[in-house]
């Protein structure tokens, strides 16, 4: 890669960055970092697959320079970090694709369309893959293998995961079983919670919000009184068994308008807010315990202690409605748990489709009718029967499922679970050996889940997806098989196809029995959770390999998948391995447009990724994302203004200072063989600043930490650049061979430390710097091994590094002191005092002296009064702003040169070209060249100044 071009030639960094970019392509740079290291070596890294068909936005690209930046590092460690690219390409999103395609409405048409039909073109769906990613990964510099990239549908990847059931029968953690959970009327399956809570899947909802009536039958004082029950759920009423009451608390019996209610007295204010009413009598809930009552509607068969008050833990709040609640077992967890409690009948009076069954007592008038469309008839009828005492609305939080933008309901099912409950407690501790960024997730958000979490439903009653492999006779007798061997050997039939319909059609006969599927697939969170083991079709194959280096060493996505992702593998690998199966992860925040809302084209908030990339750079990207708080886990809004303050203060001053080293190495044919150890302070100074900066890239990606490592290169850039550089202009512009070799030698260690974090600068440094080498670079810095630190050098140099951060510090403030005041830098001062620090050295203070333009320094113990003064951390420092006649012409003289050069760089000329020069007559003018004419010559390469109208500049040789 001939990089020995002409400094003053002015490209773009994106275009640089494509430049490099083809250059990693053409050499296949990255198969070769992967090559180079040994297998028996391996780091592993856990990428999630996104799906299929999505397009990549900002949330993608943080994590996947996310999963670039670790890797690399890693890489360059001598660790050798497969990295393969995944498709999701299972699942209900795939299937409502194909719906929506064909005007599909639920199961029951699929069924009519043709299910081997419909997997046919699920296939076809996802054959199809978004050449976007490809452009997108290559922009931001992300080496990953999308060529041979595996998909959840590859029957190898589907193998695994029936064999990880398998693991989970045989082990005595899968039960069938009827529990209340989440389901999608649209989809007729079961939807995870932690799904639900991964991506917040709620929207704000106006429902009903009706207080019922119910009357009390109990001979007594309660006799004929009507206990108040507050819902939004109207269509739930005739499922009604129970209501329950809070023991402990404070009920009252209330008159109003000639009839009695029975409320809690907490609640009275806002029952009867719009009435008036009398308490009659107070009482506590343990009383109400065991009174019967006359349900609203009886279309469903009732046994005995049903329609009674109870009272159960958890169960009412004094926050809302009356202080009793309805209580319909299968349309709600806690109702479900308090029904099988008290031995209730679990109401299954909702089908597959959200539609009402038939009454198993009396007629129901609403068989057939979709739930949601029978709460107003609901509430009519009980207006008209006098049994609704409150009928309003309400806007309220509610699930949905954003696979179909269908509201999910709380509904009994007869589904597979895996037994989690068992598993909380090794889960709790198998925690504690994961290394969590932020730290607060491992104990809070995650451990939390751990012990909150219910069993997880894993069957689906759906297509698109990983068969659960259990055969089953027609007296319950099952066979469960772990792999397609086993499938093949049992049936004596050929196993072509994972998928259904073809899997359904493989029938087993044993011992004079014929077994067939259970037509339930795996959710695909089971998919997910089985990904360290399924990419690489374990244990089929890879065993040793994947036994010798699991947990994995590193995981990264944004804190939803805490509790999603992070989770099911966290479950799976409890169970199956009794293992971790991650050591560090790194949970992201999550990324909001520029004004704090969610981004949204509608908003207009946020700037086009894609032209984001094309006009800022992969590297200025990595450097704002890298480093913002995103990475220790909070949230951030996007900023372009940030990637223009990247290009402006941290690449272009890095690329600026190679360019600087390159054009006088040109000049003065300097090559590597002229180097020489660092005598000078800034040599030295520079070279334990390179030390640091590599120990703490290196310790902080170890440590995941990666905006220490980001900040830790940009402030290096800043030290490099704004102070070494310029410091060091005139002996390096002089051909200084110590200036030279010591730019040489920095430029080159960084670009190699710098290398995880800024991929293409660094492979711009390193190959610009091959030219100066004597052959015996690696053909990338991505080849290279990250560079070693000396600890005892940066001890033996500690004072210099902690005095110069002071030089900083007193000529920053006191350049403010300039700035307020309008002194131009380049006039000269007569003084500069500085107290509340000890004497620096020497040159240390000559630099001070320096950059501030002062004739003098000096250290005393108070500023004086006519002084111009500034102070900080206790430490003043003060300039003398009275300026003489001397030195007004002095600085007129620096401005002179100032001019002079910018002309020159107008002009395009080279260093070395000499130049004739007019100048205006004016007095001031005249009498600058009178006093520093020589001087300036030579600093300007200038053969003849001739006073005239203006300044000119013309080339003489």
């Amino acid at each position: 890669m001939d990089k020995k071009e002409n400094p003053s030639q002015n490209i773009s960094i994106p275009r640089m960055e494509e430049d490099i970019l083809q250059y990693w392509l053409q050499n296949k740079i990255f198969e070769k970092s992967v090559e180079k290291n040994p297998k028996e070596n391996l780091y592993v890294f856990y990428d999630g697959p996104p799906f299929i068909s999505g397009l990549p936005h900002y949330g993608h690209l943080l994590g996947s320079i996310a999963k670039d930046i670790v890797p690399r590092y890693w890489t360059m460690k001598g660790k050798r970090v497969e990295r393969v690219w995944g498709w999701d390409a299972h699942g209900l999103t795939v299937e409502n694709k194909v719906q929506k395609k064909f005007g599909i409405k639920n199961r029951r048409d699929i069924e009519k369309f043709g299910l081997e039909r419909f997997t046919q073109e699920c296939y076809n769906y996802t054959r199809e893959t978004s050449a976007e990613w490809e452009w997108y990964v290559n922009k931001i510099g992300r080496w990953v293998d999308i060529k041979n990239a595996y998909r959840t549908t590859d029957k190898s990847y589907m193998e695994t995961v029936m064999w990880t059931f398998k693991q989970l029968y045989d082990g005595g953690l899968v039960y069938e079983g009827i529990r209340t959970s989440l389901y999608c009327t649209k989809c007729g399956t079961p939807v995870s919670n932690f799904e639900i809570a991964m991506d917040n899947s709620y929207k704000d909802v106006e429902d009903p919000a009706i207080t019922v009536k119910f009357k009390i039958i109990t001979e007594g004082q309660f006799k004929d009184a009507f206990a108040l029950a507050w819902t939004t759920t109207p269509w739930t009423i005739p499922s009604n068994r129970a209501l329950v009451v809070d023991k402990d608390a404070d009920y009252t019996l209330v008159e109003s308008s000639g009839t009695r209610y029975i409320t809690a007295e907490a609640r009275n204010d806002g029952v009867f807010s719009d009435r008036e009413f009398k308490v009659v009598k107070k009482i506590k809930g343990s009383e109400l315990i065991g009174l019967k009552y006359e349900p609203p509607f009886r279309f469903y068969s009732s046994k005995e202690g049903e329609f009674e008050i109870y009272h159960y833990d958890g169960m009412v709040s004094m926050e809302e409605g009356t202080g009793i609640v309805h209580s319909a077992p299968g349309f709600g967890e806690i109702d479900s748990e308090m029904g099988k409690h008290f031995g209730l009948t679990l109401m299954l009076t909702i089908d597959d489709e959200g539609k009402f069954l038939p009454g198993t007592e009396k007629e129901n008038p609403y068989t057939g009718v979709f739930y949601k469309d029978a709460d107003e008839p609901l509430i009519q009828d009980m207006l008209t029967a006098g049994l609704l005492f409150k009928n309003e609305k309400i806007v309220h939080r509610f699930p949905y499922h954003d696979r179909c933008d269908t509201l999910l309901i709380q509904r009994a099912q007869q589904s597979w679970f895996i037994d989690v409950s068992s598993l909380k407690p090794r889960m709790a501790e198998l925690n504690e050996k994961i290394n969590w960024v932020p730290e607060h997730l491992k104990h809070g958000r995650f451990g939390q889940n751990i012990q909150q979490q219910p069993d997880w439903c894993i069957s689906r009653n759906r297509y698109w997806a990983t068969p659960m492999p259990v055969w089953e006779a027609a007296d319950g007798d099952r066979i469960v098989v772990s792999s397609v061997k086993e499938i093949e050997e049992l049936s004596g039939q050929k196993v072509e196809d994972l998928h259904r319909p073809y899997i359904d059609k493989i029938v087993i006969k044993k011992n004079g029995k014929e077994y067939k599927r259970r037509l339930e697939v795996l959710d695909s969170w089971l998919e997910a959770g089985s990904m360290p083991w399924a990419q690489i079709h374990y244990p089929f194959e890879n065993k040793e390999k994947f036994e010798t280096n699991y947990p994995g060493d590193y995981i990264v996505e944004y804190i939803a998948q805490v509790r999603a992702w992070f989770n099911v593998m966290h479950i799976l690998a409890t169970a199956v391995f009794d293992s971790n199966s991650f050591k560090n992860v790194i949970s992201t925040g999550v990324m909001a447009g520029s004004d704090g809302r969610k981004m949204s084209k509608t908003f207009n908030n946020y700037a086009d990724p894609r032209q984001v990339l094309q006009d800022y750079g992969g590297d200025a990207l990595r450097l704002y994302l890298m480093g913002s708080p995103l990475m220790v886990g909070d949230n951030a809004n996007f900023e372009e203004s940030e990637l223009r303050t990247k290009l402006r203060n941290v690449l272009n001053p890095l690329w600026n200072s190679l360019k600087y080293f390159q054009m006088y190495a040109e000049v003065f044919k300097w090559n590597k063989s002229e180097i020489t150890r660092p005598e000078h302070i800034l040599d030295i100074w520079i070279t334990a600043r390179l030390h640091e900066v590599i120990r703490t890239v290196s310790t902080g990606i170890e440590e995941y930490r990666v905006p220490v490592a980001v900040r830790a290169v940009e402030e290096f850039i800043d030290d490099l650049s704004r102070w070494y550089v310029r410091r060091s202009r005139d002996r390096i512009s002089a051909g200084d061979k110590s200036a030279l070799s010591t730019l040489y030698k920095v430029l080159l260690g960084f670009s190699k430390a710098s290398a995880p974090v800024i991929p293409f600068m660094s492979e711009n440094i390193y190959q610009m710097l091959r030219v100066f080498s004597a052959g015996d670079t690696e053909e990338s810095v991505h080849l290279e091994n990250f560079p070693g630190y000396d600890s005892d050098f940066i001890l033996s140099n500690q004072r210099l590094l902690e005095d110069m951060k002071r030089v900083r510090e007193l000529v920053s403030y006191g350049l403010s002191i300039r700035s307020d005041r309008k002194i131009s830098v380049r006039q000269p001062l007569a003084s500069a005092v500085v107290s509340g620090i000890e004497t620096l050295p020497h040159e240390l203070s000559a630099l001070v002296q320096d950059e501030l333009n002062v004739k003098d320094i000096q250290y005393v113990t108070e500023v004086p009064a006519s002084y111009a003064p500034v102070s900080f951390n206790n430490i003043n420092i003060g300039l003398d702003i009275n300026i003489t006649d001397e030195l007004k012409y002095e600085g007129l003289s620096r401005d002179f040169i100032r001019k002079i050069q910018e002309m020159r760089k107008e002009a395009g000329l080279k260093v070395g070209e000499v130049i004739e020069i007019t100048y205006p007559s004016d007095s001031d003018t005249l009498k600058v060249i009178e006093l520093y004419g020589a001087e300036i010559s030579k600093k300007i390469q200038a053969s003849n100044l001739i006073a005239g109208a203006d300044f000119t500049v013309r080339k003489v040789s």
